[in-house]
């Protein structure tokens, strides 16, 4: 499971110093700009909504595209009912009529002919754009026993563990036998931690699921914002990509950087284990997301207007619509925020840490 995201969420846009980038009625003309060319946001012909309401009913989506992973959105709910009967039957209602929606041709134009309700986020700054990031399930190449370039250890949970992250890199776990696998990245297994699950690739062919097993208690320190706050990268070109570019710039600053949180992640090897959410259901991605509860509850459904980037996390000018259940929680995903699923491995990887954009996203009910 993403443990990570249960227990004290620390998914991957934690590490990329995260900043509301909203706007109040009075500035928004003088933000427009430049909020559309970075985060993806379009204000033109919409009206603000009150803080004092996250979701208002619409009778029709603002968007006539067509719907992509209609087929992937239909293997989540499958999903859904063959693990959790209990979810599937409280939304029993809201499922069936999607679903007879979706087999139909999933026309937008034709949800109140299927008895399917409308609500519509009312967005970061009130003008319907939602904050949308992206989290994945990384792959890490490993050995068992440490070897060559495989020298960093993947822990497990110990009985004492009162040692910070310098302590551990500094051998307080060594001879206690407590070494699950040995990577060829001091920086990949920090971002294990971050995401709080993952593969392993130990280079016999097969992927071993690693899953989260504990912390150590510290308190988590976001490595985006202390490069940001050092001057070390721009504020606006923070990512997951730019913090590994500035590994290799600085290897040899790289462990101190990482030694400056103190947090530290614990695995359990599950050999044939699933990418799980916080409701304990094996996530699609892309049609799973991971919500603010108070906002949007477990298992609801969302159409989601999903910002289209490029390999440089540059906004196209696009979006598509998506079919998605909110499945998952973080601990930095609050409000008018979603961390969309990506996958797994580096491809998945790339797309979630450049992706911080704006779109609209209805409730169906």
């Amino acid at each position: 499971m993403i443990k990570s995201k249960i227990q004290f969420g620390l998914i991957a846009s934690a590490i990329l110093f995260l900043s509301a980038c909203g706007s109040t009625p009075s500035n928004i003309q003088q933000d427009e700009r430049s909020l559309h060319q970075k985060m993806g946001a379009v204000y033109q012909g919409r009206s603000y909504i009150s803080p004092a309401q996250n979701l208002v009913p619409v009778s029709a989506v603002a968007n006539s595209g067509s719907v992509v992973n209609q087929g992937d959105f239909l293997t989540q709910l499958s999903i859904i009912e063959n693990t959790s009967p209990r979810m599937a039957n409280n939304y029993a209602s809201t499922y069936n009529k999607v679903v007879g929606w979706v087999l139909a041709g999933a026309n937008v134009e034709q949800l109140n002919q299927y008895g399917v309700n409308l609500q519509q986020m009312r967005g970061e700054d009130g003008y319907q754009n939602v904050l949308m990031t992206g989290y994945f399930s990384p792959v890490i190449h490993a050995r068992r026993t440490p070897q060559g370039k495989y020298q960093h250890p993947i822990h497990a949970l110990p009985t004492d563990k009162r040692y910070s992250r310098a302590q551990i890199y500094a051998g307080a776990l060594n001879g206690k036998g407590m070494e699950l696998a040995y990577s060829d990245s001091m920086l990949d297994n920090f971002l294990l931690g971050v995401q709080g699950s993952g593969y392993v690739d130990f280079g016999n062919g097969t992927l071993n699921y690693f899953a989260y097993a504990g912390q150590n208690g510290f308190k988590y320190q976001a490595i985006g914002r202390l490069l940001v706050e050092q001057g070390e990268i721009e504020k606006e070109k923070m990512s997951i990509q730019a913090i590994r570019d500035w590994a290799n710039r600085n290897p040899s600053r790289l462990q101190g950087l990482l030694e400056q949180n103190p947090s530290y992640v614990f695995f359990k090897n599950d050999p044939n284990g699933k990418v799980r959410g916080s409701a304990g259901i094996p996530l699609v991605p892309l049609a799973s997301l991971a919500s603010d509860r108070s906002v949007i509850p477990s298992g609801s459904v969302l159409l989601v207007e999903e910002p289209l980037i490029d390999n440089k996390g540059n906004w196209t000018g696009q979006h598509q619509l998506r079919l998605m259940v909110a499945l998952d929680v973080g601990g930095a995903v609050k409000g008018q925020h979603f961390d969309l699923y990506q996958g797994i491995g580096d491809d998945a990887g790339h797309r979630a840490g450049l992706m911080k954009h704006y779109g609209r996203v209805w409730l169906l009910k």
